[in-house]
């Protein structure tokens, strides 16, 4: 059995991990361990759960990413599945990340629904990084739902590349790649142009 050969392994300040692997062929694979925060979403908490935190040093997950997209093979040895979102929102609306309040002053990259390899059953896996607009840190945001969860006793060395798991599409991991590389930007305000500090821009978006 094929094996995944690289494998990296992303702490969250919240506690558990996120789990990333490929053998530069038909993407990257994820898989959440022990993820502790779960997002509370009263009234209605649907079947998939759904988790959120930071990513302690995205410098790490921005490098592995980098490193698939500039080695990885242009024949995917694995067919992936589309995801279907079934049974939940997606993911944008049960975070809310989808509001202009909310872009104002976050960035983020929507991997919704993300593809998969193996049996799969529940709802399509969605995973969501964010940054924050106009700072320069170490971690990156994230929400996590419909993810496999990790066999405690997995191997970490040699994962078998058969293990039913959400993927990261080569083209869906240059989009990451390129978004973890790009600056901070600046943070975004709501004007008219009646305010003098947004004169002659008229009513939308501007940058502060």
């Amino acid at each position: 059995m094929s094996t995944l050969d690289h494998v990296l392994v992303t702490p969250v300040d919240e506690g558990g991990e996120l789990v990333f692997a490929h053998a530069l062929d038909s993407g990257i694979r994820v898989w959440a361990r022990g993820l502790t925060r779960r997002v509370d979403e009263r009234p209605r908490r649907p079947a998939a759960p759904l988790f959120g935190g930071s990513i302690r040093d995205m410098s790490v997950l921005r490098d592995f990413v980098t490193a698939f997209v500039e080695h990885a093979t242009d024949d995917p040895a694995t067919q992936l599945r589309p995801g279907r979102i079934r049974d939940t929102r997606p993911l944008a609306e049960r975070t809310g990340s989808n509001s202009p309040t909310s872009r104002m002053h976050f960035s983020y990259c929507a991997l919704s629904p993300m593809h998969t390899i193996g049996a799969w059953e529940a709802a399509a896996p969605e995973l969501l990084i964010s940054r924050v607009r106009g700072l320069e840190r170490k971690g990156v945001g994230y929400f996590a739902t419909g993810l496999s969860e990790l066999p405690a006793d997995a191997a970490l060395d040699a994962l078998p590349a058969a293990l039913p798991a959400a993927v990261i599409s080569p083209e869906r991991a240059t989009h990451l790649g390129e978004y973890l590389h790009a600056p901070t930007g600046h943070v975004l305000l709501q004007g008219r142009a009646s305010d003098r500090r947004n004169e002659g821009v008229g009513d939308g978006w501007v940058r502060r």
